[in-house]
């Protein structure tokens, strides 16, 4: 057994899908992919065209971020925007704003949205919760990019409808947030209104104080002055400490009421641990989008939700667990102005007592003056943050307005032909490139070079490309014989045989004269036109040349080489008459000088048992002593098995592997075939392979190479020198 020579190994085997294969898979399925997609869009738009049509209302609101007047001012405390918005949208498509929007517009017994409204009411848990996820189905909320606008839309069946869900259902939401926004400053404003009555009556009593004081004394304006000026100073100094000290702990307090109140709200972030839980709420936020998106899409029992329902478990008891650590820092905080404010009063006593016994009563009532101005201030403070109307405990606000309403849509949003075809064609493409897929993995036709090698170990000698398209659009003459060797003597295909010459030539050899049989496993291969082919550069270079036409069922050489009718026996005739010589069977080629042909001529009724005769043998004894080269055409070896009687008398057995038209079974099949002669060289020609893939010939792309080098054209119509 021969080896094969560097030039005809494959450079494609670094890639085990090239992009050949892939083009060659289109080429072959492209008709059943293009019939498939336009079955998909066909389908498609006739389903569309059976839909009621369905409209979108669609409604605007204004998400707007500003600085509200907030008990946290002085910290300059900023918003997570991206917190809010997740929020807002999830608010909107809560099922109690869903819930109270169909019964204010009655939607379970309308047959616009619910299809059979008997069997509903929202009364039933049951029931309720089917008409929310149907709800949800229909609304969709979304951020218009680059902006603060919500996006609501709602698709129905009535135009009308769709409209007035929008519009009910931003009401409603506006209604329910600004009912929670009120609950909440009302729930501290209780609490400052109960500190602002205490120090009211603090202040009263100060009051009096110094009015009986000034009326003891018989002054009303005085200054303290000399000595007792600097403990006047400094008591001053602690009352405007005492009075920051008060502020900051009804602040703290109220905002620890606040987060006890309100627990699923925003913490400020300027408590220690409020960063972590935010972003947790803000991380649970979109995965309860995530959970109702896939819910209301793939149902409640859909396996991925199983997933999202744990980690928002997890997600709840990391959010418990850094709100306590959020709480804490918050108490913490409330204890410590309580603490510190707490020593500024024990060191304002001091103060005061001290200053009884060492100070005029004109001093004393300095003292009493200022701390009557300073628990004023105090109660100026408390009373500008109650009368904002907007307290949220240190929360920065944001305001949700309507922006447009929802009008009453005029064209329908679905369903749109164009989209929906598009959509079926683009479906089937996807089916019909898996069915290609499927195909092309469970087929048994050869598709790349790479298969051939794995099935047979066999010495890969040529690849032809394929040149049959470029054969048909030439203009041939009449009498022109329609092989590319004879054609275009310089195009890529006729130097595919060129270098099958080449490596015949190189093989060793025991006799001088060689026979070589030429087969394949099945019809439609191209070996009849191989070996022409072959039998044509043979000739060319001055050798004798002899081609038998050994297919004695379905016989083609002497029909394309074009041989005139004639009563000369032929190949049938001789093996069935003893009397008959070899040269009188011979017909002469007059386009090939020195290529002769044996061709059949009459059909015989039992081909096998003909040429299993003997007289095959003894013809082809005759031919190694008068030609250079016997070149056999023979039947498929899988169809019947002349192709394996002719091989006994052959010295090389060459066959040829059409792309895409060979069977992988074949092959195993004829390695089996090709075990019965040890002792004979063998070898493979890969046919009709893409001009890409044609590396196996060792030239690439012949044509380009040299129709652009300077070499001259590939030579259609020329003769070969």
């Amino acid at each position: 057994m021969t080896t094969n020579p560097p030039s005809v190994h494959s450079v494609q085997g670094e890639s085990p899908i090239a992009l050949g294969d892939i083009l060659r898979l289109l080429k072959k399925y492209g008709l059943y992919l293009v019939g498939i997609m336009l079955l998909g869009a066909t389908l498609a738009v006739i389903w569309a065209k059976f839909q009621p049509k369905q409209y979108d209302g669609v409604g605007l609101v204004h998400l707007k971020q500003h600085d509200s007047i907030s008990l946290s001012s002085l910290t300059s405390m900023g918003d997570d925007y991206n917190l809010k918005v997740n929020t807002e949208v999830i608010g909107i498509m809560s099922p109690a704003v869903a819930e109270e929007t169909m019964t204010r517009l009655n939607l379970a017994t309308n047959p616009s949205f619910n299809g059979d409204p008997g069997t509903h009411d929202l009364k039933d848990p049951l029931q309720r919760d089917l008409l929310v996820k149907q709800f949800d189905k229909a609304l969709k909320v979304t951020l218009k990019p680059k902006t603060e606008l919500i996006e609501i839309r709602f698709r129905s069946k009535s135009p009308v409808l769709s409209a007035l869900v929008v519009n009910t259902l931003i009401n409603v939401y506006l209604e329910e947030s600004f009912r929670q926004r009120y609950e909440s400053t009302k729930q501290v404003r209780s609490f400052l209104t109960q500190e602002l009555e205490t120090l009211k009556s603090k202040i009263q009593t100060e009051q009096n104080d110094l009015l009986n004081s000034e009326s003891e004394l018989g002054v009303w304006q005085t200054s303290a002055k000399g000595e007792d000026s600097v403990q006047l100073e400094e008591i001053e100094g602690v009352l405007a400490e005492s009075v920051k000290a008060q502020s900051a702990e009804y602040m703290a307090q109220a905002e620890y009421d606040e987060m006890a109140q309100n627990p699923d709200a925003p913490f400020p972030s300027d408590l220690p641990g409020v960063a972590t839980v935010n972003a947790l709420l803000s991380s649970r936020e979109t995965l309860r989008a995530q959970r109702a998106s896939m819910e209301s899409r793939y149902g409640p029992n859909y396996p991925g939700l199983v997933e999202l329902k744990a980690q928002e478990s997890q997600m709840d008891k990391s959010i418990a667990e850094a709100r306590q650590q959020a709480m804490k820092g918050a108490s913490e905080t409330v204890q410590s102005a309580r603490g510190e404010e707490a020593q500024l009063h024990d060191k304002l006593l001091a103060l005061q007592a001290k200053s009884k016994a060492q100070t005029p009563k004109t001093v004393q009532l300095e003292i009493l003056k200022a701390q009557y101005m300073s628990d004023q201030s105090l109660y100026d403070v408390l009373l500008a943050a109650l009368g904002t109307g907007s307290i949220q405990a240190g929360l920065q606000g944001q305001a949700l307005d309507k922006f447009v309403d929802a009008e009453v849509p005029g064209l329908k949003a679905f369903p749109i032909l164009s989209i929906i075809g598009l959509a079926g064609g683009a479906i089937g493409l996807i089916v019909g490139l898996l069915i290609v897929g499927i195909l092309a993995l469970n087929s048994d036709t050869i598709e790349t070079v790479e298969q051939i090698e794995q099935i047979l170990p066999i010495p890969i000698l040529a690849a032809v490309p394929e040149y049959r398209d470029e054969i048909a659009a030439m203009r041939i003459a009449e009498g022109d014989l329609p092989l590319v060797t004879l054609l275009a003597p310089r195009s890529a295909g006729t130097e595919a045989y060129r270098l099958l010459r080449t490596a015949i030539t190189l093989m060793p050899t025991a006799q001088k004269h060689r026979v070589i049989s030429l087969t394949s496993c099945g019809p439609s291969e191209g070996k009849s036109t191989t070996t022409m082919n072959l039998a044509v550069v043979l000739a060319t270079q001055s050798k004798r040349v002899l081609l038998i036409d050994a297919d004695l069922r379905k016989p083609t050489i002497a029909q394309r080489l074009k041989l005139p009718a004639t009563d000369q026996p032929g190949l049938s005739r001789y093996l069935s008459d003893d009397t008959i010589e070899p040269e009188a069977c011979i017909q002469t080629v007059p386009e090939v000088a020195g290529l002769d042909v044996i061709p059949v001529q009459e059909i015989p009724p039992f081909p096998s048992e003909l040429l299993g005769q003997g007289r095959l043998e003894t013809l082809l004894t005759w031919a190694r002593d008068h030609y250079d080269y016997v070149l056999i055409d023979t039947p498929p070896t899988l169809l019947v098995t002349d192709a394996l009687i002719v091989a006994t008398h052959c010295d090389t057995l060459l066959t040829v592997v059409r792309i895409g038209v060979a069977q992988k079974r074949g092959l195993q099949r004829l390695r089996q075939d090709f075990a019965k002669f040890p002792g004979k060289q063998l070898g493979l020609v890969v046919n009709a392979l893409p001009i890409a893939d044609t590396y196996y010939g060792g030239y690439g792309n012949y044509r380009k190479y040299y129709g652009r080098k300077g070499y001259g054209s590939y030579g259609y119509g020329e003769k070969e020198s």
